[in-house]
C-alpha cells in the first residue's frame, strides 16, 4: 500500500509539474517590428508578447534593459504578474513588451532565476522585482495553472 502510494504522490507531482509553464523575456533578435507593434513569440503556444510603438517612427531594438515583476497582493514573494520586459530602441525610446497570454483568463506566475531579481519598492508603497541581467532569457518566470 505504501508502495501506491508513493507512486501515485510521483504521478501528481510530474503532472503538476508539466502544468507550468516556463517563459522569460524574449531576445532582441525575437522581436519583429511591423506597422509600428513589436511582437515576439512566447513559450506557450498561442500566447505572445507585444508592445505599440510610442515613437512617430519605430525603430528596430537594440538592447534589453529590464524585466519588471509585481508581486501578488503587492507583498514580497515569487507568486505575482510579469509586468513587461523594458527595451531601448534604436532611436533612444524605451520599448515595454507586455506578455498576453492565449487565453483571456489571468494566471498566476511564479519567479524563476530569483538571484536575478531585485525586490524593489517605490517611494508611493508600489512593490516590485526588477531583472536587469545582460540575457533577457536569464529574467525567468513560470505561468501557474
Amino acid at each position: 500500500m505504501k508502495v501506491i502510494c508513493i507512486f501515485l504522490w510521483v504521478l501528481f507531482y510530474s503532472a503538476s509539474s508539466w502544468a507550468n509553464t516556463a517563459e522569460s523575456c524574449p531576445s532582441v533578435e525575437s522581436v519583429t517590428l511591423r506597422a509600428g507593434i513589436y511582437t515576439a513569440p512566447a513559450a506557450k503556444a498561442g500566447s505572445e508578447w507585444i508592445a505599440v510603438s510610442g515613437a512617430p517612427s519605430a525603430s528596430r531594438l537594440e538592447s534589453f534593459e529590464a524585466g519588471v515583476f509585481y508581486p501578488e497582493s503587492n507583498q514580497q514573494g515569487s507568486v505575482g504578474k510579469i509586468g513587461y520586459c523594458e527595451y531601448k530602441a534604436q532611436d533612444r525610446s524605451r520599448v515595454n513588451l507586455h506578455y498576453r497570454p492565449s487565453r483571456a483568463e489571468e494566471h498566476s506566475m511564479r519567479l524563476l532565476n530569483v538571484g536575478n531579481w531585485t525586490f524593489m519598492e517605490s517611494g508611493l508603497g508600489l512593490k516590485l522585482y526588477e531583472c536587469t541581467v545582460s540575457n533577457p532569457g536569464a529574467c525567468a518566470f513560470s505561468i501557474l495553472e
